[in-house]
């Protein structure tokens, strides 16, 4: 069956978009250990830093997947964007080093909450037929929107600096929040998915 964008359904459509501009500020997680390089960190340093991250995220996800079958996917999907745009504030306004382990940590809680669960935010939202499509679908956009992403974070590090790169990114992560929520809406007879 062939992907006709105008017959899928207009929350599927503004889920997507929302999950396309949100990805358009979600820049290389490099520009985290190019900031905590910038405030004093040796490499090594950086490389524990990234553990940090990577351990908060792994045992974040699965609670976070079963939450999200409590809470509603919706609901968490906010949350992680709003997580997102609360640790890139944080690295906009980071001037003592010892921060960055909290940041690094909240980082990691909002990759945990989120990439499971708008993975299967798709799939719930999906027609019946074309769930795998609509996940390729999803995987596309985000990766289209990784590479403008970080060459657009990487331009306003070097022409404002990298302030400016984590307010643009903490923005990006309040409208992504808004955006679900006015896309999203009240999804009729599905509790999960309406988070209430």
């Amino acid at each position: 069956m062939s992907l006709k964008w105008s017959s899928l359904d207009r929350r599927l459509k503004g889920f997507l978009v929302v999950v396309f501009l949100f990805a358009l500020g979600n820049s290389s997680n490099q520009f985290l250990l190019l900031r905590a390089h910038d405030l004093g960190y040796s490499a090594a340093d950086v490389i524990l830093l990234y553990l940090v991250y990577n351990l908060v995220y792994a045992a974040v996800s699965y609670p976070a997947g079963r939450l999200s079958d409590i809470l509603g996917r919706r609901t968490l999907l906010v949350m992680g964007y709003l997580f997102y745009a609360l640790v890139y504030l944080g690295f906009a306004l980071v001037t003592e080093k010892q921060m960055l382990w909290y940041l690094f940590a909240t980082y990691g809680l909002y990759t945990g909450v989120t990439e499971g669960v708008e993975k299967a935010l798709v799939a719930d939202i999906a027609p019946t037929d074309q769930k795998a499509t609509m996940m390729g679908l999803h995987a596309t956009l985000v990766g289209i929107g990784l590479l403008p992403a970080s060459l657009l974070a990487g331009a306003l590090w070097k022409w404002f600096g990298p302030s400016v790169t984590f307010y643009f990114g903490a923005v990006t992560g309040i409208l992504a929040a808004a955006g679900l929520l006015a896309v999203l809406g009240q999804l009729p007879g599905n509790r999960k998915l309406q988070g209430m």
